[in-house]
């Protein structure tokens, strides 16, 4: 999901790295992280911190990331002057950077489980195989459902590489995940049914519909205003429509898919950011990814405050921005003291394995 990763066209976006994602990143990983912790503040004497919608709301976070990523894949894999990636470099990319910090997160949860804390989270074999490979399910972590959907929309999009140009591709990946929504329910096995059938898959599509029409050629001309409508929007839907998450997938691509689609298109105009604020929300933007899994630890740390001590019996006013912040805080410092790190351990590795494979005589090395 990286999105400092360049690509562009003939018609002048070679190399442009896409700033307005990286910061649209930070935000979605930020919504979501707001949404926990005024959940986890409901458990003190005082109630829920704020008003309900503003943390359904934040479950928007998701949506937004998932359009990010169905425009990312398509935009980095058709880097402008060299092939396009194949399935294996494609798939191997995206494990590499989805996998290694997500493994030691539930490596983690397994310990804490492990010495006598989460005392109702069940984990069974199938728990554990669900969380190695991520597959539709209980996991350790249990944000990671999104990953899930990540994963398989990766799946697809890497078979549907083999065409090799961008259009063919793109098409096809968004044939196969319609034709799983139609016709995935009739999978024997009701987790496997619903995650296949489920239409949030549809907001990858969205996100690849976007990559086309950005690449197609000529100056983006999608007005900055459109992010405020799609925004006003989400929360209109979150007061009115989205109330308590009761509402089915296909309602929330409505009310959150499509103005999550209005926004990552105005935010593709954003410029570098010169600002001491625009520059931190790149890096909380690069640092999305880690905030996005770390914050789970917090949030045990915040439940534990509530139940335990007496943080739990007065007012969250203060404790809410300041549980916010260590959310920040330790998502940064995991992205550049460990995720980080590891994603260039990885790729040098990988980097040095390639320059030892021989050169068959007649091909070009890629």
């Amino acid at each position: 999901m990286a999105c400092s990763d360049m690509a562009g066209n003939a018609m002048g976006r070679q190399n442009r790295e896409l700033y307005g994602l990286q910061m649209l990143r930070a935000i979605a990983a930020l919504a979501v992280v707001v949404r926990h912790t005024l959940d986890m503040s409901e458990g003190s004497e005082a109630g829920r911190f704020g008003p309900y919608w503003v943390a359904t709301s934040g479950g928007a976070g998701v949506d937004l990331f998932f359009v990010i990523s169905g425009f990312i894949m398509v935009y980095v894999s058709f880097p402008f002057g060299r092939l396009p990636d194949s399935p294996k470099d494609f798939i191997i990319k995206r494990a590499t950077r989805i996998f290694p910090l997500y493994w030691i997160c539930s490596a983690a949860i397994f310990a804490v489980s492990a010495v006598g804390f989460l005392h109702n989270k069940h984990i069974d074999s199938y728990t554990l195989l669900n969380s190695a490979l991520l597959l539709p399910g209980d996991k350790l972590v249990f944000v990671a459902w999104t990953l899930s959907y990540e994963i398989y929309f990766y799946v697809i999009f890497s078979i549907c590489l083999a065409l090799g140009r961008m259009g063919p591709t793109s098409i096809a990946a968004i044939f196969l995940m319609i034709v799983g929504i139609a016709f995935g329910g009739r999978i024997q096995d009701p987790t496997f049914a619903n995650f296949v059938s489920s239409p949030l898959i549809l907001e990858f599509c969205f996100g690849i519909i976007l990559a086309l029409l950005f690449c197609a050629g000529g100056k983006w001309k999608v007005p900055q205003a459109l992010s405020v409508i799609g925004f006003a929007a989400i929360i209109a839907a979150s007061i009115f429509t989205m109330q308590h998450d009761a509402a089915p997938d296909a309602t929330r691509v409505i009310m959150w898919g499509i103005p999550a689609t209005l926004i990552v298109a105005a935010f593709l105009n954003v410029e570098r950011p010169r600002s001491k604020l625009g520059r931190a929300a790149v890096l909380l933007g690069d640092a999305s990814y880690a905030l996005y899994l770390t914050h789970i630890f917090v949030m045990l740390a915040y439940g534990w405050l509530i139940k335990s001590t007496f943080v739990g019996g007065v007012s969250q006013v203060p404790f809410v921005p300041a549980v916010i912040c260590v959310c920040i805080v330790v998502g940064v410092l995991t992205h550049l003291l460990l995720e980080k790190p590891i994603l260039d351990f990885i790729r040098k590795a990988i980097k040095r394995q390639r320059s030892r494979r021989p050169v068959e005589v007649g091909t070009l090395p890629r």
